[in-house]
């Protein structure tokens, strides 16, 4: 279970980054992109990174067969933006959850400036500790977008919740970041998260059947070279240095994403 440090750390995080946030990845937009490539090379970085994380959540979507009748649980939902495109893109129910205060206060913002026949609701808490009534709704899918990165030590715990809140052959849909380093203290060799290989097998011991294993780790990279270019142009030496090691460690294979579609037995 995490702790009330873990927790505060979680939520200073994203309260202490939100303006930049805001600025590079356009609001509501914590995840990562889909971008297409030729050569091993981004052709489409100039659709920015809105564009970009709507194409990753509509790819999701199309992997884990979102459908109008699909009931989503979206744990860690930051502020929205892919609770709101999913349900505007397959018209399914979302239900998202997030432990920042000030996140589900976005998300919300951002959903009464959208049409109200979208079937989405915002609830503020602990995803490793869900209150009864959402866990009891069943839900068709488990939707987990580059919100378990905060929590691996509790990795195991993460997709057990996952596994008891979807009804038997539901599916799981989860894009993280993976190891062996920690993917926000990218250059420090003490800090580590599991691996591509070690995130597979968690997944696996938790009951599910993999359906699909995807590195997805050159769009990580793109994306980042795309929030690199605009810290650059604003100047921001905080932010060069964090990307610049991040791309180093990327490229190196220290760090990565990996996108899993899986079934519940």
């Amino acid at each position: 279970m995490t702790t009330v440090d873990e927790i505060k750390a979680i939520v200073a995080h994203y309260d202490n980054h939100r303006e930049w946030h805001d600025l590079a990845r356009g609001n509501g937009n914590l995840g990562d992109g889909y971008y297409n490539f030729s050569g091993g090379e981004p052709t489409n970085l100039n659709i920015g990174f809105p564009e970009a994380c709507r194409r990753m959540t509509h790819y999701l979507g199309v992997l884990g067969q979102l459908a109008a009748d699909s009931v989503v649980l979206d744990m860690g939902c930051g502020e929205g933006t892919p609770a709101i495109n999913m349900a505007k893109q397959f018209g399914c129910q979302v239900i998202g959850v997030d432990i920042s205060t000030n996140n589900v206060k976005k998300a919300r913002s951002f959903l009464n400036e959208e049409s109200s026949t979208l079937r989405i609701e915002f609830h503020e808490e602990n995803f490793l500790n869900l209150p009864q009534d959402l866990l009891n709704r069943k839900y068709t899918h488990v939707w987990a977008q580059v919100s378990f990165f905060h929590t691996h030590a509790h990795l195991r715990k993460c997709i057990d919740v996952a596994a008891s809140s979807l009804q038997s052959g539901g599916t799981f849909i989860l894009v993280d970041y993976c190891g062996p380093r920690h993917p926000v203290f990218t250059r420090d060799a003490s800090k580590s998260a599991p691996d591509m290989n070690e995130y597979m097998q968690t997944v696996k011991d938790a009951g599910f059947k993999v359906i699909l294993q995807e590195d997805a780790s050159r769009h990580f990279l793109a994306g980042t070279t795309f929030l690199r270019k605009i810290a650059g142009e604003e100047k921001n030496d905080l932010e060069i240095n964090f990307y610049d090691g991040r791309i180093a460690s990327i490229k190196e294979g220290l760090i990565g994403m990996v996108i899993i579609i899986a079934q519940k037995q």
